[in-house]
C-alpha cells in the first residue's frame, strides 16, 4: 500500500513555511526587523499564488522560490528520489529552471569522479578527492594505507578537490596527519531546540547501522535540547576546541589544494582546518560558500513526491566569520578550469 499523500499546493506551502520558521537554524539570523515586512509580503505573495496552483510542477516552483529567499543551499525543497526515478524527464525539466539560482553550476571541464591517486614524478603525488560522501571514506582510507610509502618519499602532495560537494567530516579524518603542522582550532556546531527537531533526532536513533558512539552523541544532544527548549544548545560545551596530534610528518612538506566554486559543505570544513597548517597552500577560486547552517534533517512534507530538508544546526563561527554565499578564498587565485592547473601548482610548490 502506498503512503498516503496530500499534494494540495497550499497545504504543502503552509507546511514548509511553518516548519522552516520554527525549525531552521538560520531563520532568526536571516529574518530580522529590517527585512521582516519584506519577508511577510514575499510569503503572502507566494501563498496567494499557491491557493490557485493546481499542477505539481507549478507548486514545486512556488515552494522552491520561497525557500530560495534564504540563500542557503542546505535548506531545500527537492524532488523525492522515487519521483525522480519514475519521472526522469519531468525532474530534468523542473530542475533546469533553478540551475542559475540554487544549483552550483557544473564546470565545462570534465573532472574525474573517482577517488584516485597518481604519482606525477619523484617529488609529487596527486590525490583526486571528488567527494567526502560516507561511501568514499573506505576508499580514501584504503588509498592512504596502501600508498603511505609514496607520501613518505615525496615532498609535494596535491589534493584536487574541484567539484567536491562534501558529505561527512569523517571521510577526511585519515588525511589530517599528512596535513598537520600546528594545533588546529575548530569552531563547534550548535543545535536549535524545538519539539520537531527533537522528534527527528529521536527517530534517527533507530536508523539501521547507526554506531554506538553516534547514538551516544545523539542522546546527549537530545537531552540538552529537552532541557533548553527554544534555544541553541552546544553539545561540546566549548566556543572552540583544538586538534592536537602527537607528531608532524616530515613528508609531504608542501601541500597544494585545488578548489573551485563547487567545493562545498564538509569539503569547506576540511579547508578551514587544512589552511591552518604551515604546509598548505590553496589554489583556484572561492569555494561554494555552503557551511554556516548544517546538520540537515528530512521533514515529512505532506506530498511524498517532495522532500523538505532543513538544517537544524549552525556553526559558532557566526556571526563573525560567515562563509555562506561568500566561500573560502584561496591563497593563490587562478582559473581552476585551465588545462595545466596541476602543473602550475607543482611548479609553485617546488619553488617554496
Amino acid at each position: 500500500m502506498s503512503i498516503a499523500q496530500n499534494c494540495d499546493c497550499l497545504v504543502n506551502f503552509d507546511y514548509v513555511v511553518e516548519s522552516v520558521t520554527k525549525n531552521y537554524s538560520g531563520f532568526g539570523d536571516k529574518v530580522k526587523s529590517k527585512n521582516m515586512v519584506e519577508f511577510i509580503r514575499f510569503t503572502k505573495k507566494i501563498r496567494n499564488k499557491s491557493k490557485f496552483t493546481s499542477s505539481f510542477d507549478s507548486c514545486y516552483v512556488n515552494l522552491r522560490n520561497w525557500v530560495d529567499y534564504f540563500r542557503d543551499h542546505h535548506l531545500r525543497v527537492q524532488l523525492d528520489w522515487k519521483f525522480r526515478k519514475n519521472n526522469p524527464d519531468v525532474a530534468k525539466r523542473l530542475n533546469k529552471l533553478f540551475v542559475k539560482s540554487t544549483t552550483i553550476a557544473n564546470e565545462s571541464q570534465k573532472l574525474g569522479t573517482a577517488t584516485s591517486i597518481k604519482i606525477l614524478d619523484s617529488t609529487t603525488v596527486l590525490l583526486r578527492l571528488p567527494s567526502f560522501e560516507w561511501s568514499e571514506k573506505k576508499i580514501i582510507d584504503s588509498i592512504l594505507h596502501v600508498h603511505m610509502k609514496d607520501f613518505d618519499q615525496r615532498s609535494n602532495l596535491i589534493l584536487d578537490m574541484r567539484g567536491n560537494g562534501g558529505g561527512t567530516d569523517y571521510a577526511f579524518n585519515v588525511l589530517m596527519p599528512l596535513i598537520y603542522s600546528i594545533p588546529m582550532k575548530v569552531k563547534p556546531d550548535e543545535y536549535l531546540s524545538t519539539q520537531e527537531n527533537i522528534r527527528i533526532l529521536e527517530s534517527n536513533l533507530s536508523e539501521e547501522g547507526i554506531s554506538s558512539s553516534a547514538k551516544d552523541f545523539l542522546n546527549h544532544v537530545i537531552l540538552l535540547m529537552k532541557s533548553h527548549p527554544g534555544t541553541f544548545v552546544n553539545p561540546s560545551g566549548k566556543d572552540f576546541f583544538e586538534i592536537k596530534l602527537d607528531s608532524i610528518y616530515e613528508y609531504p612538506s608542501r601541500i597544494g589544494i585545488l578548489i573551485d566554486r563547487n567545493t562545498a559543505s564538509s569539503a569547506e570544513s576540511f579547508l578551514l582546518m587544512a589552511m591552518q597548517s604551515k604546509k598548505v597552500t590553496v589554489f583556484g577560486e572561492n569555494s561554494a560558500g555552503m557551511l554556516d547552517y548544517n546538520n540537515t534533517q528530512f521533514f515529512d512534507i505532506p506530498c511524498k513526491n517532495l522532500n523538505l530538508v532543513i538544517p537544524i544546526g549552525r556553526s559558532k563561527r557566526l556571526p563573525e566569520h560567515p562563509i555562506d554565499n561568500i566561500g573560502i578564498k584561496p591563497d593563490v587565485v587562478f582559473d581552476p578550469k585551465i588545462a595545466n592547473g596541476i602543473d602550475l601548482i607543482r611548479d609553485v610548490l617546488n619553488k617554496q
